[in-house]
């Protein structure tokens, strides 16, 4: 049997059907001090530094999403195989 299902959601309602924070209060702060500190006179470093972070910090976010749905996967695909109500389980 293949079931697929389609959904036609906003990243709002993709963000809490995960059950993900909103971030948005945090972004807003960021961006505040990052504007603040670019109108001052922006540090090399800190640039740097910031830019360093938001890339790192994306690529474990990506690689944490990644190991989630590895699970959920290899998860399903382990009950499917002891289904004893599913004769093709047996695989």
């Amino acid at each position: 049997m293949k079931v697929s299902v389609d959904l036609d959601l906003t990243p709002e309602e993709m963000r809490r059907l995960f059950g993900l924070p909103d971030l948005s209060p945090i972004q807003a702060l960021v961006v505040e001090r990052i504007t603040r500190q670019v109108e001052k006179g922006l540090d090399s470093n800190l640039l740097a530094g910031i830019t360093r972070s938001i890339i790192t910090g994306g690529v474990q976010s990506w690689e944490a999403y990644q190991k989630l749905l590895s699970g959920i996967l290899t998860a399903t695909r382990q009950e499917t195989r002891r289904d004893p109500a599913n004769p093709e389980s047996s695989s």
